[in-house]
């Protein structure tokens, strides 16, 4: 079992003697010469010359995009545990933050994804939602009142939870501005 493919095709008869040293031969001097080269690069200081149909050359390649394939592969994996890790974190933000009212009485309609869409609130949780002091998120499918303090938070990390949110404008601005852009337009059918 152990001889060589030289022995075994000297034994079937397939090659002669003179036939299998000379193979022998121009092998070792092949090693030798190739041995010798990298010999004389080293001292030069030449890169070695790789030879692209080597199987070591092959190795290495397939090896380098292998690890390339796994740190993408990580980097994925990594967005994506920070992603949960942020939702987690919203969660527990909407949920300890939340001021709905169970016993609200009346229905704030809103505009999500184009729909109108209806949370019920308290006649001050209205006025505070028209002030900016609430905003209106969405988790589970179910419209939660957060206090403003809290939106800047969702809103860095998952803005498409924020549903309604209305920024103050003081008022000040609008009335002491020349500037008709900047002042909203008095309908014609307004009794003052």
């Amino acid at each position: 079992m152990s001889n060589s493919l030289r022995d075994q095709l000297l034994k079937k008869g397939l090659v002669t003697q003179d036939q299998a040293k000379a193979v022998d031969s121009e092998v070792k001097s092949k090693t030798h010469q190739v041995q010798k080269q990298k010999r004389r690069n080293q001292k030069q200081g030449v890169a070695e010359v790789v030879d692209p149909e080597s199987a070591a050359y092959l190795a290495a390649k397939a090896r380098e995009e292998e690890i390339a394939k796994a740190k993408i592969l990580n980097q994925q994996r990594e967005l994506e545990r920070q992603q949960r890790e942020q939702l987690v974190q919203i969660r527990q933000l909407i949920e300890c933050y939340f001021v709905n009212d169970p016993e609200a009485d009346s229905g704030y309609h809103f505009v999500e994804h184009r729909y109108i869409k209806t949370v019920r609130v308290t006649r001050d949780q209205r006025q505070q939602l028209a002030l900016g002091q609430l905003a209106i998120t969405v988790l589970d499918e179910r419209y939660h009142l957060v206090p403003a303090n809290i939106v800047q938070k969702i809103q860095d990390r998952a803005p498409e939870l924020l549903v309604c949110f209305h920024v103050p404008v003081p008022l000040t601005r609008h009335l002491d501005s020349g500037d008709p852009e900047l002042s909203p337009p008095i309908p014609d059918h307004l009794i003052w």
